[in-house]
């Protein structure tokens, strides 16, 4: 069976506009962005983990969501620190193959699950009552999204943990999003919340792999860094 594009990334966005053919890429690619395998040592991955566990033993946290969780491999190690994980993601192929892949675990534990859903269905997050909510790298593909996600959590879930992570290019590469955001200060401008954590990892061959744990009580923060 042949592709459509032979770049997965071609899919998602090509000649500076978004394609967002997310189920196409899914069936026609085994593993989109490394997922399975290079992002499994990704330094801000391991950030994110580190914060969970943080997150857990200081706040108690029990429920964390991924958006955009793609064939699951991230969620499911979440659900390893002991926390119930739930995987969201547009492409249902990227969820049939989930819950083939990981259907061990998903039997096992009873903490982990994916779900078909898209983004902007922000009652389904309403719903789940999220303790924790991980954006890993889609923030690109939902910009026009975004600022109606940033107001829903701060208005509906204003005690909801977030934590994002987003590959940055340098000034001159990036052609699509600029009008939101090209490094991390300005992704911190844009979301506006209280900054408990954020840093970066430069890659050496351009650009940086940014993360932030945020959240919209002021009062968390001075918890986090006390006794």
């Amino acid at each position: 069976m042949s592709k459509k594009y032979p770049r997965y990334q071609d899919y998602v966005i090509k000649e500076g506009k978004l394609v967002g053919e997310f189920d196409e890429m899914y069936k026609d690619f085994d593993d989109p962005w490394h997922q399975s395998t290079r992002e499994v040592f990704a330094s801000e991955k391991a950030v994110g983990l580190n914060l969970l566990q943080h997150l857990k033993e200081k706040f108690k946290i029990q429920t964390v969501v991924e958006l955009g969780c793609g064939f699951g491999d991230y969620t499911a190690r979440i659900e390893e620190l002991g926390l119930k994980a739930v995987g969201i993601d547009i492409s249902p192929t990227a969820i049939e193959k989930a819950k083939t892949k990981h259907a061990s675990q998903i039997q096992k534990a009873g903490n982990l699950d994916f779900i078909v859903s898209e983004f902007a269905n922000f009652e389904s997050l309403k719903e789940l009552k999220p303790d924790v909510i991980l954006m890993p790298e889609i923030s690109w593909y939902v910009l026009d999204q975004l600022v109606d996600f940033r107001e829903f959590l701060k208005n509906e879930l204003p005690n909801t943990f977030l934590i994002h992570m987003l590959m940055t290019y340098d000034p001159g590469v990036q052609v699509y999003g600029r009008e939101y955001f090209t490094n991390l200060k300005e992704i911190l401008v844009f979301f506006d919340m209280f900054y408990i954590e954020s840093g970066l990892v430069n890659v050496p061959a351009g650009g940086a792999r940014t993360w932030f744990l945020g959240t919209w009580n002021k009062d968390l923060i001075e918890k986090w860094s006390g006794d």
